[in-house]
């Protein structure tokens, strides 16, 4: 999920002595990747579509979430690329806010031996969702599948906010944030990310994700797992650190086609930001894809197309490729919200203003390594 910040470029780089975590008690010498199961929480009140992975009935579809030791409680995290803060909801929040966490128990700072706050720091974010959630940051052991990180800074939610149109819940108890640091909104200084402090005992700088359509998948810390794909590998670069996308996986300039032709539109920028649901593009892209869609309509305000269409494939064509083919190819199922036998049928394909989002619909398709050391993004077919 992207988020906003208000601060200033010289906050976010500045640096001092808590800004990395001690590695008290680990070896940084013994490096050895970790593959952490993680599943897609779908409400139960929804239909999961055993063909394409797709929820029904809501936009939001669900998230990847794992199991997170801090302190040896477990809490319930989901997977956000998106934004670079580890936070959880806590027992520093008031009682009615405590409840509103649908999913597993929330963090105790008193009843974990190993964690202290850190005196004078605080961190703040606010989603582009209009939710937002602060706190006093304290410093614990976190523990995701057996990728071990003592002493890390974690954000602990006293305050969690929800945005308009939210039912007031929360799936989880927050996020493990995997962008990069420069986003991190501890203050007075930033703090190293969850993936940025592991590095001293990984293999490798990069983690590695599989979001499969049966809602189950995994992410591999420290390395690529070349079991998890088949066929070529398709590496781009990362553009992190350009005006307006500091912090973000984002790919400039990508065009979209579909069955090996380029549509004749405008380019668009893309983050990949596994917080985000949809594919969303530009209103350009949308009409050039369902445009090859007999029967395709948006007078309703969002595209829809006649249930039981078999629909075509979706191309994203990168501009600036490292490595591999520039074509990288989605399954039209993906985009179904929706398998009906008659009637119209919504997608999980939405219209944007700005920067779009390869969503779901990309994810559940391919092995995905997130290299944040180059930086750069690899794409290939997963193994089912």
């Amino acid at each position: 999920m992207v988020v906003l910040l208000s601060a200033l470029a010289s906050l976010l780089l500045a640096t001092d002595a808590v800004a990395r975590p001690s590695t008290l008690g680990r070896d940084p010498r013994v490096k050895r990747g970790i593959r952490a199961p993680v599943h897609r929480y779908v409400p139960s009140n929804n239909i999961v579509s055993r063909d394409t992975g797709a929820v029904y009935h809501i936009w939001n579809g669900g998230g990847w979430i794992l199991p997170v030791l801090i302190g040896g409680q477990q809490v319930y995290l989901n997977i956000d690329t998106g934004s670079s803060d580890l936070w959880t909801a806590s027992t520093l929040m008031p009682e009615d806010q405590q409840k509103t966490v649908t999913r597993g128990s929330v963090y105790d700072p008193s009843n974990s031996s190993t964690s202290h706050e850190v005196e004078g720091y605080t961190y703040g974010l606010a989603y582009a969702d209009g939710s937002g959630a602060s706190g006093p940051v304290y410093r614990d052991t976190v523990n995701i599948g057996g990728a071990i990180v003592p002493n890390f800074a974690v954000g602990v939610c006293d305050d969690l906010q929800y945005g308009p149109g939210s039912d007031g819940t929360r799936d989880t108890a927050g996020p493990v944030g995997l962008g990069f640091g420069v986003m991190n909104s501890v203050r007075p200084n930033p703090q190293c990310t969850f993936m940025e402090c592991l590095e001293p005992y990984v293999p490798e700088p990069i983690f590695g994700t599989a979001f499969k359509l049966n809602n189950t998948g995994y992410i591999n810390f420290g390395y690529a797992d070349p079991a998890a794909y088949t066929g070529s590998i398709t590496e781009t670069p990362v553009a992190n650190t350009s005006s307006g996308n500091e912090g973000q996986w984002v790919n400039l300039g990508v065009r979209f086609g579909s069955g090996g032709s380029v549509f004749d539109v405008d380019p668009l920028d893309m983050d990949f930001d596994t917080g985000t649901a949809s594919l969303s593009v530009s209103t350009d892209i949308a009409a050039a894809y369902w445009d090859l869609v007999g029967g395709a309509d948006d007078s309703s305000g969002a595209w829809e197309y006649p249930c039981g269409t078999e629909l075509p494939d979706l191309d994203f064509v990168f501009s600036n490729v490292t490595s591999g083919p520039s074509t990288v190819t989605i399954p039209g199922q993906n985009l179904k919200n929706g398998d009906a036998s008659s009637g119209m049928c919504s997608t999980w394909m939405n219209v944007v203003d700005g920067r779009g989002n390869a969503g779901v619909p990309f994810y559940i398709s391919k092995y995905i390594i997130w290299n944040q050391a180059k930086p750069t993004m690899s794409f290939a077919d997963q193994v089912n």
